[in-house]
């Protein structure tokens, strides 16, 4: 039946997802991890700004410039003489080179704070591929139950039939056939509901692949299969795989680097200033702006040094400096917390993959103990041997049983995709694991 359905799907021009299929297609269409990667671009233009603190600044400036109230100096004899001049005019470069501890101070902020940009950026990838996966399995597990269901509701319609056929020979009570017809009418709701969590499913897949709920997809795939993803076999190398690529001890370390750069940037606003400057223009001065020309320029060349040092800046540099010591020490706790809260996910995340394939095992024995029980009760029933109430019970044992180990099949993948992302290993391939 799900073969037919997909060749149906197939024929409508539906796309069809593998897991490794859905993870690429989300990784491209998902906003979440859009914006991450624009904000590593933003960042790694803002630690290169940064890092160019040591080139001096060169500007063109070109001005004319009017006095309204130009001195005179009154000679006894000889009136007054202008000892300045109307217009002025200026053209020219200047180029000034600050040399202080605020600008490797800021290329250190910008280098840290670029670097956690990409760790985030990979964080935001795991999280969209951990939810693809889930999704993914999810829409698996909606489907199983689906079949679950209508295996159900099939083997109470024969069991249904079949009592009438009995009833009509007289081997059966009418209540017997009555508690038949609502067996069966009771598998019915359970079906509505498999056929409405098919299709919320597929919604919720369609949403974590970056596209409109309404976007048609059918999933090539099984509960079965196995997980993509080699994980280790024993705890200690599961820990070991976790130092080298868990996102958020690399982010508590790096916050901590980001936190010690952005103190001595804010320490070095109490260290001097040394800053060179060179100016190469050419300046005129006239009485009458509509004759100036050429020969009127004369060329004036300046260079200078000075040296700036802080002595009192109200408390804005010492505030600055307290505020970053305090955020310091936050970010420190905060980073201790992050290391603590993934070393603690990983035991977890350990301890329920293996109480998973556990539950799978003894899920999966039930179901054909399940199988052969259902069977018997059918024989025995249409031999007379037991009632309809007691095949009834079988039936329901069979789809609970069945029930329990889809549910089971799904939480192993889910304990699996958790135990990935808690390594850091959910965007990276089993040979960059190894």
């Amino acid at each position: 039946m799900k073969t037919l359905i997909i060749l149906i799907l197939l024929s409508m021009q539906i796309s069809a997802y593998t897991l490794e299929e859905a993870v690429q297609t989300a990784l491209e269409h998902r906003g979440d991890v859009t914006a991450a990667r624009n904000g590593v671009d933003s960042s790694r233009w803002s630690r290169n700004a940064a890092h160019t603190w040591f080139l001096p600044q060169v500007d063109f400036s070109a001005s004319y410039q009017k006095s309204h109230d130009v001195q005179e100096m009154t000679i006894p004899g000889m009136g007054s003489i202008p000892v300045g001049s109307e217009w002025s005019s200026r053209y020219g470069i200047t180029a000034s080179l600050p040399i202080t501890l605020r600008g490797p101070a800021a290329a250190s902020v910008s280098s840290s704070a670029l670097t956690l940009s990409e760790i985030s950026l990979k964080e935001t990838e795991q999280k969209a591929v951990s939810s693809v996966i889930t999704s993914f399995y999810g829409v698996l597990l909606a489907e199983m139950m689906s079949d679950v269901t209508t295996e159900a509701i099939n083997i109470a319609r024969e069991g249904y039939q079949l009592a009438e056929q009995r009833f009509e020979a007289g081997t059966i009570s009418r209540f017997e056939l009555l508690q038949s017809q609502v067996a069966y009418e009771n598998r019915r709701p359970d079906s509505i509901a498999a056929i409405a969590g098919v299709v919320n499913a597929r919604a919720a897949f369609a949403v974590n692949l970056g596209f409109d709920q309404s976007h048609q997809a059918v999933i090539e795939g099984d509960l079965t299969d196995s997980f993509p993803i080699t994980l280790p076999e024993t705890f200690e190398e599961a820990r070991a795989i976790m130092q080298r690529n868990n996102t958020t001890l690399a982010s508590a370390e790096e916050m901590r680097n980001l936190s010690d750069a952005q103190l001595f940037l804010s320490s070095s606003g109490f260290a001097p200033q040394l800053v060179f400057q060179t100016s190469y223009g050419y300046q005129a001065s006239v009485d009458d702006i509509s004759e100036i020309n050429g020969d009127d320029y004369s060329r004036n060349w300046t260079t200078s040094a000075a040296l700036q040092i802080p002595i009192f800046h109200g408390l804005n540099d010492y505030g600055s400096y307290r505020s970053a010591s305090a955020d310091r020490l936050a970010t420190m706790a905060q980073a201790d917390d992050m290391e603590n809260y993934a070393s603690m996910q990983l035991t977890a995340a350990w301890n329920s993959l293996h109480q998973a394939r556990e539950t799978v095992l003894a899920a999966e024995s039930t179901v054909q103990q399940a199988v052969e029980g259902s069977e018997i009760a059918r024989v025995s029933y249409e031999a007379g041997i037991i009632t309809r109430l007691d095949m009834d019970g079988a039936f329901l044992a069979l789809t609970q049983a069945r029930t329990n180990y889809a549910s089971a099949l799904y939480s192993l993948k889910t304990a699996e995709t958790e135990l990935a992302r808690s390594l850091g290993i959910l965007s990276i391939t089993s040979e960059e694991m190894k």
